[in-house]
């Protein structure tokens, strides 16, 4: 009788083990769904501002049709690379969920690879861009494209608000910003921004050494 007893506790304490799991893996699949939802939010409403402040300033006019190159731009526009950190990815147009979910995009109202200024470069801290969070000032960053390779080095990491578009803005001297949510591992809609930027040191025609093929990764279901 008392093994019976025993035994029926056994049952019951698994089974409530077995729906605390479930309770957890779900509340886990959420936050990282809000969190998903709410960084796209926050990055849209930084990057909206970041183009208001650069076609509303005194900037030549060179910057606006910089501005209008990135809207119209559409596809895979060439590979990201940092040596330092093992990190080579697709570089694409926008930061649409679709293109975030297979590699790195270029943020709106940014500059785009080839015509100087900001060029804006966003990815997700849970995937292509966790990497950062072991990156180092005087690290190198490339960009290639088909026509040209792109070689500039990390000048500085600030950590910053979200809504905090100053890094966003269109610089004189050709520069490079990677953008992603702060905390790596923070649980719901990330409250900070991590923010890299880089100075360009080198510009060269691409060949065939040093430009692989460009193809387009399959999206992440």
């Amino acid at each position: 009788m008392a093994r019976a007893s025993a035994s029926g506790v056994a049952r019951v304490v698994e089974r409530v083990c077995w729906a605390l799991a479930c309770v957890a893996i779900a509340l886990y699949l959420a936050a990282r769904t809000d969190a998903a939802i709410n960084g796209k939010a926050d990055l849209a409403r930084v990057t909206t501002a970041a183009a208001r402040a650069t076609t509303t300033s005194n900037d030549p006019p060179a910057a606006v049709d910089i501005v209008q190159s990135a809207a119209e731009a559409s596809g895979l526009q060439g590979l990201l690379e940092i040596p330092s950190l093992g990190l080579r990815t697709p570089l694409y147009s926008d930061t649409s969920e679709f293109n975030l979910n297979r590699g790195a995009g270029l943020i709106a109202g940014m500059s785009v690879p080839g015509h100087g200024g900001n060029l804006g470069v966003a990815a997700h801290r849970d995937g292509i861009f966790r990497a950062l969070e072991n990156i180092r000032v005087g690290a190198a960053i490339e960009v290639r494209t088909a026509s040209f390779h792109y070689v500039y080095h990390v000048t500085s990491i600030a950590i910053v608000d979200r809504t905090d578009a100053a890094l966003l803005r269109h610089t004189d001297e050709p520069a490079i910003t990677l953008v992603t949510c702060y905390p790596f591992r923070f649980v719901g809609p990330a409250p900070r921004r991590f923010v890299v930027r880089g100075q360009l040191d080198s510009a060269r025609e691409a060949t065939a050494s040093v430009t692989p093929p460009l193809r387009e990764k399959t999206a992440a279901i």
